[in-house]
């Protein structure tokens, strides 16, 4: 997990990169810097998100296995947005 220490910048492979750099989502999303400046930063962000919505409508009172529905195709949503994103980045090169 981000442990407050800096991370060196280099090229970012985070979907957004145009407008957040990698460690600025390392930051927010509390991941392994590692994970920074690698193609696996996504997929990293994505299990985040779903780990957030899970967490938060189960404290909203919501089932378990409602959360876990939700959170479920949120991620699905997700993983193949990013999919779309980088297919359409290779062929743009």
């Amino acid at each position: 997990m981000y442990d407050n220490q800096p991370i060196a910048k280099r090229q970012s492979y985070n979907i957004f990169r145009e407008t957040t750099d990698d460690s600025v989502l390392v930051k927010q999303y509390g991941l392994n810097p590692e994970v920074a400046y690698t193609p696996q930063i996504n997929t990293a962000i994505i299990n985040a998100q779903h780990r957030m919505t899970y967490s938060e409508l189960i404290s909203e009172g919501k089932s378990p296995k409602y959360a876990q529905e939700v959170a479920d195709t949120h991620r699905k949503e997700a993983s193949e947005r990013v999919s779309k994103d980088l297919k359409a980045r290779k062929k743009a090169k």
